[in-house]
């Protein structure tokens, strides 16, 4: 996990605000470049989006979020396709927790 992802999502995890490069977070929500990745409702929930881009960065900071929760599946990219967990996603929002 990058450096900048672990300062972020441990901010986040606290309810602290951060901002590492590109990354950023207020606390409830994870923003790369702008768009929001991850989300924390008032239930503790945690959704997860690759807010509209797949590229490896935004997949390092998924995959580093869900380690960091503990969640073994991993997002990962296969033949142009986006995939979590085994099975095809389309990067829209998704509980993982």
């Amino acid at each position: 996990m990058r450096t900048v992802t672990q300062k972020v999502v441990k901010a986040w995890q606290m309810g602290s605000t951060r901002k590492v490069d590109n990354t950023r977070t207020d606390g409830s929500r994870i923003y790369l470049h702008g768009s929001c990745i991850a989300k924390r409702d008032e239930n503790g929930s945690v959704y997860i989006s690759d807010g509209g881009w797949n590229t490896l960065t935004t997949r390092e900071r998924l995959n580093g979020i869900l380690s960091t929760l503990g969640i073994q599946q991993r997002v990962y990219q296969k033949n142009h396709g986006l995939y979590f967990g085994g099975m095809e996603w389309d990067g829209g929002w998704m509980m993982v927790r």
